[in-house]
């Protein structure tokens, strides 16, 4: 048998070429469903352009089409794995706008790493000693009824971890951050405040286990751990309170993330997740019944997405609350209750007088890096509904 002339070599690879060429377009033409990889997250669908001559002129039409373009490209989404660990491994470089590659394999959030660079202009000092008053006003009425108001800063990665950031991150010159704008004002006016995040510099140091996860934008298992136990005496001693008896039995060391843990390392879409260094902890937490004596308050939860440690990673707050405590997510929404959900879902539908009535300890929950927006109104419309009826 003859062997193969190399003419016809040729078209056979030629023809090979050409067919993966053609292969998006035909299964794009054709709508041949094809399974495509689950664990990717993809961004949100563009949807069709609409013709415009304003954009026509100004360049904007081209780019929004071609954008438009490639989301529809077929087998695209068997190829964005490959394409961004591609880029990830061998350009060390985020496929993902709003997750930044750091320094020894840190991941951080834009946002967040904005905020620590001063990028994110902070409230005015006008604007602080208006909110910080309206703060005060709503504690001390709520002291005079028994109740306990605290404010907790929990730690922003960027701002606990800037030496791993990249060196084109540099913080505007002469420019606070939220954080240190408030911080000082707050403390200066007697507001409870718990500052997780100094908490949190204080051990990173000593610390055995990472306080945060180098592919998760929220605290480490290990690191909620001890900010909520810290909490959990800070809420005893200032509410003279006695709650249920939390206890940590053990310690799981090891590199597959838990929770959110990876929720900046989900986004890259790779084909093989970096695993965290150094080795993540988990501790085996056990909630104890109730004993004679101890208290669950009705607890109003008002915060950032830090919220949820306490509620989907570990219990805390089904533990240590009563039926009817709640969880108000950034001040719009009701996204948990202990117990039946009543009342609208949406915070500004609610009666807070009567909300602030039923409860006896406030939380307010803001990451450093939120702190721009402050406690996203809570504190001004409290202030407006306990005035009227002290």
């Amino acid at each position: 048998m003859e062997a193969s002339s190399p003419s016809t070599a040729k078209r056979w690879v030629l023809g090979i070429l050409l067919g993966l060429w053609l292969l998006p377009a035909v299964q794009t033409a054709l709508y041949i469903k094809i399974l495509r990889p689950t664990r990717a997250a993809f961004e949100v669908k563009l949807p069709r352009p609409t013709f415009s001559w304003q954009q026509w002129y100004s360049g904007e039409l081209q780019p929004t089409w071609e954008s438009y373009a490639t989301q529809k490209l077929g087998l695209r989404e068997w190829l964005v794995e490959p394409y961004n660990q591609l880029r990830y491994s061998l350009l060390r470089q985020s496929t993902n706008t709003q997750v930044l590659r750091g320094k020894h394999g840190m991941l951080f959030e834009v946002g967040p790493v904005q905020s620590a660079l001063g990028h994110i202009p902070p409230a005015t000092e006008a604007q602080v000693a208006a909110q910080v008053q309206h703060l005060r006003a709503v504690q001390d009425t709520l002291a005079r009824r028994g109740k306990l108001l605290v404010f907790v800063i929990a730690p922003s990665k960027p701002e606990l971890y800037p030496e791993n950031l990249p060196d084109s991150c540099q913080r505007l010159p002469g420019r606070a951050t939220a954080y240190e704008r408030y911080l000082g004002p707050l403390q200066a006016a007697g507001i409870n405040v718990l500052d997780l995040a100094a908490v949190f510099r204080g051990w990173k140091s000593s610390s055995p286990y990472p306080l945060f996860p180098s592919g998760g934008t929220h605290w480490s298992g290990y690191g909620f751990v001890r900010a909520a136990d810290t909490l959990m005496r800070y809420l005893e001693v200032r509410g003279q309170l006695r709650l249920p008896r939390i206890r940590q039995t053990g310690l799981v060391v090891g590199d597959a993330p838990r929770y959110s843990d990876n929720d900046l390392t989900r986004l890259l879409n790779l084909l093989h997740d970096p695993a965290p260094t150094p080795a993540l902890a988990y501790p085996e937490v056990v909630f104890d019944a109730p004993a004679p004596g101890q208290r669950q308050p009705r607890l109003l939860l008002v915060g950032d997405s830090f919220g949820w440690s306490f509620i989907e990673f570990y219990p805390y707050l089904p533990h240590i609350s009563a039926p009817g405590s709640a969880y108000w997510y950034y001040n719009h929404d009701v996204a948990w209750t202990n117990g039946p959900a009543t009342g609208p879902r949406l915070v500004q539908d609610r009666d807070l007088r009567a909300d602030l009535a039923n409860t006896d300890v406030v939380l307010l929950l803001f990451n450093a890096s939120n702190l721009a927006d402050f406690d996203h109104g809570f504190s001004e419309r409290a202030a407006q509904v306990l005035a009227t009826n002290k």
